[in-house]
């Protein structure tokens, strides 16, 4: 299989597409065969469409940042369980009963290419399998209590502390008016507790890593988080639908809280680029090859996807 580029921004970030191709083979490997049954075909059709993998690119930039040493294969498992976790919730929540959306990237949604109920059902599959790869990791350099660490990081991050709750909240916040601190906390939920498990993951990794480094990179994980969904919200109103691949004002049909709907789209632009002017000095300060992770957080607000 080979990755496809998901944004013509990448071309321009080659060490990008270059860690695709890694994550993209780390996730096939990890799904059951194709054809194995109707539940694993939906599964293969929800995973493998493309995507920015964020996620699991985050992942792969920490691990090059901290210099961790553990196995290659390693890494790239714990890549491809952060990115399973992401695409189990988005089955869900294209859901006609959470946010009835009938496409995803540029292709039907799960439950519109199969059923409704087979879509609850590979959902349900995916959460599983991110932490069974987990499990499966078998590397003499990852010490057992870090590996618990891990499997318990992004347990808690898809849970009833994590994206479960932000999506219950989130639809609980359609056709009503919330302050902005309210839906900062719902997308901290949804969005941002599985981008600080991704990059806490790595910093498990790194032996005697100080508790302020630690400190740091989680807020910058949290800036990245909420920066990357605020920018989500202004493509729903101003994007180009083809590039996106769903439809515009989606959010807006459902009268769905967001952030141009409640600051405006200038402000929420202004907001985004604050939030990544700040994640970037975080990084400035810290003593790490930070690099590639500065060009991906750049990237998180400049993008037309």
């Amino acid at each position: 299989m080979t990755s496809k580029v998901r944004d013509p921004s990448f071309n321009s970030l080659p060490f990008l597409n270059k860690n695709l191709k890694r994550i993209d083979k780390a996730i096939l490997q990890s799904l059951p065969p194709k054809n194995l049954s109707k539940i694993s075909k939906a599964i293969h059709y929800s995973v493998l469409n493309g995507g920015k993998r964020i996620r699991p690119q985050l992942v792969l930039l920490m691990a090059e940042a901290l210099k961790v040493d553990v196995n290659p294969k390693t890494i790239d498992l714990m890549a491809a369980s952060g990115e399973l976790i992401h695409c189990y919730s988005l089955i869900h929540d294209d859901l006609p009963s959470m946010d009835n959306d009938d496409y995803r990237r540029g292709k039907l949604s799960c439950h519109k290419k199969f059923d409704e109920a087979t879509a609850i059902l590979a959902g349900d599959a995916i959460q599983p399998l991110a932490l069974e790869v987990l499990t499966t990791i078998n590397d003499k350099k990852l010490k057992p209590e870090q590996k618990l660490k891990i499997i318990n990081l992004f347990a808690k991050a898809c849970g009833p502390r994590g994206m479960v709750e932000g999506q219950s909240r989130d639809l609980d916040a359609e056709n009503r008016k919330i302050k902005i601190d309210e839906l900062d906390e719902i997308h901290h939920l949804k969005t941002g507790k599985l981008i600080e498990a991704c990059v806490e993951s790595i910093c498990i990794l790194k032996e005697n890593l100080p508790k302020k480094h630690l400190k740091a990179f989680l807020n910058f994980a949290k800036k990245f988080g909420l920066a990357f969904q605020i920018k989500d919200d202004i493509l729903d109103v101003i994007g180009d639908e083809k590039i996106l691949g769903k439809p515009l004002n989606s959010d807006t049909k459902h009268n769905k809280a967001t952030y141009p709907s409640i600051i405006g789209i200038e402000a929420s632009q202004e907001r985004a680029e604050r939030l990544c002017t700040e994640a970037l000095k975080i990084l400035s300060l810290l003593p790490y090859d930070n690099k590639n992770l500065i060009k991906l957080s750049k990237f998180i607000i400049s993008r037309n996807k």
